[in-house]
């Protein structure tokens, strides 16, 4: 049973990654983590991009205290878990550990925090999630796949080279039994991947029973190696290249990668095991060669096919995980190919039974490397899938959030407020109309790629954003750079609003406009601790001291009023934000974006590299467009109360 066992490898190095069973895609939250709302919630809401089931474990809780869970959680529409929370909650902060099961079987869990109570700090969550594989679904996945492919390849291998012991097969089905047990024991049975491993494991409970009584009745001795076969199929089943929106020929694909795969790795052991064995094997030998041959090809040819399904350009190859296992697994391939070719070249012309086995154990031993990867890399998720929600139907309500890692900026196009934000291997642009609500059914191309729904407002691409990156929306066209690295300025940004405050005085220009039709300009002075004067041109000139404002249109008279206290200099950035990266740096300068969730509010920041005060500033929301060149810092007072009040 050794050589059964170091199977594992052959299965999963080349199925595991290709049939890559993904989970559901996350669009957003409502409440958005880590946001404070004055009115508190009847529920919380999360979006996902495929369909989905409540699962166990869900909470709510007030953070220090106890369950506000208002009932049980539930699904809405197939793609949208409701979690109910008590009516009247108080001022506060609040954690929501959310968990849901996909219908490829695997389950998604995370966490949100909300606090209740306009003016408080951004809450931090008080529980947690782990989405990490568990040695369990390790062991699961491998005992599944070993089993599945040693089955297969070894029944093709009966009945296309030679003779295999049937009780080879009766381990393969036993490896099937326990490892879709596994996989399935906590996934519902309505679920795609539920009834696929409750079928597998039935058919393997069958061929088990077949190996078992095939020595007492020979005739039967065909039938577990016929259930063999039945088992291929079932991965694809299992997987996503079913799923709605999937190109045609796929699941052809992958069911021809994981059967070569399977034919290859799995007649492989099946010949291991009759070179044990005494006798002539030269013609059995042979007969593999020559299918082994052709499985290689095969298996070459649809995992390129798979790789241009899953990765949407060639930079992804080694900018992700999933890239960089494709590359792993080709230089694994590239040994074993040669290995195939000097056992069929060298040692087959020279009947060399004793290297044969000897390349057999190197090529067994070299796949144990190979699956100890895969093992730990069952999450990965193909470039395609990590915008998977590019291909979600659009929602209702505001647009996602940025997600944490994507680097944001944001223009005006129009009437509309367009941001674009970025994560390899995706993008996503958000559009926003002048009444804040959300923009759907635009064209729009990221890049020169046509970007799909991904929410409400939301379109995703996919493909390599780094440097010069043209969005055309609506047939209006915007330039974006982005770095080819990003790095975290969240620090440079608390720095610079220390620098703000620090300042005696403020002077800058400001333009603000709602529309490319309706802009003002006006000069700004702000003076410590309390004082601001602001001059629009060809329109009003304001005052505020302290308490006291006072206010008076083009010429006229100044008019009195109360004011709030204010401490000044404040710069227009404070508060809390998010997505702080470097966009760019020069010998003077630093070019920081960030976003701000109340609003929601997108900032370009120009920073004096030495200082860290405010060269310009670019702020972008719904309806208001505003920019800020800053001409003069700590320069002596000059705001005053007006000489004559009426």
């Amino acid at each position: 049973m050794v050589r059964p066992l170091l199977l594992l490898a052959l299965l999963c190095a080349l199925a595991l990654p290709e049939t890559a069973w993904a989970h559901a895609r996350l669009l957003r939250t409502v409440p958005g983590d880590g946001t404070v709302v004055g009115k508190a919630p009847t529920g919380v809401r999360v979006f996902f991009a495929d369909t989905v089931r409540a699962a166990s474990g869900i909470k709510a809780i007030r953070n220090g205290g106890g369950s506000v869970l208002d009932g049980k959680p539930r699904v809405v529409g197939g793609r949208t878990l409701v979690v109910p929370l008590r009516s009247g909650l108080g001022d506060g902060d609040y954690t929501v550990l959310w968990r849901v099961q996909s219908e490829d079987g695997h389950t998604l869990a995370g966490v949100l925090a909300f606090g209740v109570g306009a003016g408080r700090a951004p809450p931090q969550a008080a529980l947690s999630a782990d989405n990490g594989p568990s040695a369990q679904d390790v062991v699961s996945r491998l005992l599944f796949f070993a089993g599945l492919l040693t089955a297969g390849g070894a029944a093709f291998f009966r009945f296309a080279v030679g003779r295999v012991p049937v009780r080879l097969m009766l381990g393969a089905f036993l490896l099937v039994l326990v490892g879709a047990s596994g996989m399935a024991h906590d996934v519902s049975l309505s679920t795609r991947f539920g009834i696929v491993m409750a079928v597998a494991a039935v058919l393997s409970g069958l061929g088990a029973l077949f190996a078992a009584v095939a020595p007492v009745f020979p005739r039967l001795e065909p039938l577990p190696f016929v259930v063999g076969l039945v088992l291929l199929p079932l991965p694809t089943l299992a997987g996503h290249s079913l799923d709605r929106g999937r190109p045609l020929l796929e699941p052809a694909v992958d069911f021809l990668h994981v059967a070569a795969a399977s034919f290859w790795l799995g007649g492989l052991v099946a010949l291991g095991l009759a070179l044990m064995s005494s006798g002539d094997r030269a013609p059995m030998v042979r007969r593999f060669s020559n299918v082994a041959l052709v499985s290689v090809g095969v298996l070459a040819a649809t995992g390129v096919l798979r790789a241009f399904g899953e990765l949407r350009s060639v930079e992804q190859v080694w900018s992700t995980g999933y890239g960089r296992l494709l590359i792993f697994k080709t230089a694994l391939l590239t040994v074993l190919v040669t290995i195939g070719w000097l056992n069929r070249y060298r040692l087959i012309p020279r009947l060399s039974l004793e290297g044969l086995r000897r390349n057999v154990a190197v090529e067994l031993a070299l796949f144990v490397g190979l699956v100890a990867a895969v093992a730990l890399l069952t999450d990965l998720q193909p470039g395609r899938d990590r915008v998977a929600r590019a291909a979600a139907v659009e929602l209702k309500g505001p647009p996602p959030l940025p997600t944490k890692g994507m680097v944001v900026q944001a223009r005006e196009s129009g009437d509309l407020a367009v941001a674009l934000s970025v994560r390899p291997p995706g993008a996503e642009l958000v559009a926003l109309g002048p009444d804040g609500l959300a923009v759907n059914g635009l064209s729009v191309k990221i890049a020169g790629v046509a970007a799909r729904p991904c929410g409400s407002g939301c379109y995703g691409s996919f493909g390599s954003f780094a440097g010069k990156v043209v969005v055309s929306v609506a047939g209006r066209k915007l330039v974006f750079r982005f770095p080819a690295r990003a790095r975290s300025a969240s620090a440079l940004v608390s720095r610079a609003t220390s620098a703000f405050r620090r300042l005696r005085s403020v002077d800058y220009v400001e333009r603000l406009a709602s529309s490319p039709r309706d802009k003002v300009i006006a000069d700004f002075t702000l003076e410590r601790p309390n004082r601001l004067m602001y001059r629009i041109h060809g329109g009003a000139d304001g005052i505020i001291i302290g308490t006291r404002r006072w206010d008076r249109t083009h010429g006229g008279r100044w008019v009195p009023s109360p004011q709030d206290l204010t401490p000044q200099p404040e710069p227009i950035w404070s508060g809390h934000f998010t997505n702080a990266y470097l966009l760019e740096t020069t010998p003077t300068t630093y070019v920081v974006s960030f976003f701000k969730p109340t609003g929601p509010v997108w900032f370009t920041l120009r920073l004096d590299r030495r200082t860290l005060l405010p060269r310009s500033l670019r702020m972008t929301a719904a309806a208001h467009f505003m920019t800020h060149r800053y001409t003069r810092f700590n320069a002596p007072r000059k705001i005053k109360a007006p000489g004559v009040v009426r």
